[in-house]
């Protein structure tokens, strides 16, 4: 019998997708719908709640021919590369992040199998923590690189030197647009702006970039915190003036901007696109870049008097001298 929970329906109906497209490749919506009927013996099952389910998934992956398929095999051949904060001599847990997203998401839902047939698991709490058997894990310094390899649903972890990364501006900056351009059309297509989804977002984005170029990230980059502009933003983690700023910001305002030349508006939106932002992004920051004169401005004053925080202070303790006579 299935259960009546819509919740637990579609959990249910979720994992049975994902074990079918696994077993038997990827599969047109009808015969996924057919062997779900069959196997959770429930004849309610229609190709709209496979649908439902498939939208609200990032491990359910609509194939360009309308096939569904599962993000393990269209991740195959991905290298996803992460800085660390502590050294792996000798560690089985890997504390990772953004840059190791779609990893994650594949561990939370099954263990990642290793070459000599040992699994790599997400820790239970559900943190972002990959935890394997002794000597999975490379001998990296702290703030080294480490790749991770998803290569034939076996995943393999090899330490990266930064010399090594061969890299020029351009080829960055593709991988960097690439990933920005889809990840800003899962967030329009998203709606409401919610910290939890964005995860999902940025995974479907990088699926959808690999889908788009198959050999995206099918050697080492930089990590995709260190590409990308802050796109989760669970942290203020930028300049000091954004920083504080952010931090005593207590709410936003909007309004509207007039006799801005055209060619000028299509420049900021083509900057704010180089940059993975949006464009009301790029223009907050390009102002509060004047505004609070960073150390990077052309008329940098003493640290106090571009400190938001600082100069509000200074400015209240600083003698005012009176004009003489």
């Amino acid at each position: 019998m299935m259960p009546e929970n819509r919740i637990e329906v579609d959990h249910l109906l979720h994992e049975t997708l994902v074990e079918l497209v696994r077993e038997h490749g990827p599969q047109p919506l009808p015969w996924l719908m057919a062997r779900a009927r069959r196997q959770l013996r429930d004849a309610r099952i229609d190709e709209q709640a496979l649908i439902d389910v498939i939208e609200c998934s990032t491990i359910l992956v609509p194939l360009v021919d309308g096939r569904i398929g599962w993000l393990g095999e269209v991740l195959d051949g991905v290298v996803l590369t992460h800085r660390v904060r502590a050294p792996l001599d000798g560690r089985t847990d890997l504390w990772g992040g953004v840059s190791l997203q779609p990893l994650l998401n594949i561990a939370a839902y099954r263990p990642l199998p290793l070459a000599d047939g040992t699994e790599v698991t997400r820790m239970e709490s559900g943190r972002d923590v990959l935890v394997g058997p002794a000597g999975w894990l490379p001998d990296v310094p702290r703030f080294g690189l480490v790749a991770l390899r998803w290569k034939g649903g076996v995943l393999t972890a090899e330490a990266v030197a930064d010399e090594e990364q061969q890299h020029t501006p351009e080829q960055l900056q593709t991988v960097r647009e690439l990933v920005a351009s889809h990840y800003r059309r899962e967030r329009w297509w998203g709606g409401n702006d919610d910290l939890e989804s964005r995860p999902g977002e940025l995974v479907r984005a990088i699926t959808l970039a690999r889908m788009e170029d198959p050999d995206f990230l099918a050697v080492p980059y930089p990590p995709l915190d260190e590409l990308l502009y802050n796109p989760l933003q669970r942290d203020v983690d930028e300049h000091h003036w954004r920083d504080l700023a952010a931090a005593q910001q207590s709410h936003t305002v909007s309004f509207w901007l007039g006799d801005v030349p055209e060619a000028l508006h299509i420049e900021l939106g083509r900057r704010a696109d180089r940059y993975g932002m949006s464009l009301g992004q790029f223009v907050v920051a390009v102002l509060g870049h004047l505004a609070w004169r960073t150390p990077f401005a052309e008329d940098c004053e003493p640290f106090e008097f571009w400190d938001p925080e600082a100069s509000t202070e200074v400015a209240a303790l600083r003698s005012v001298e009176r004009p003489s006579g």
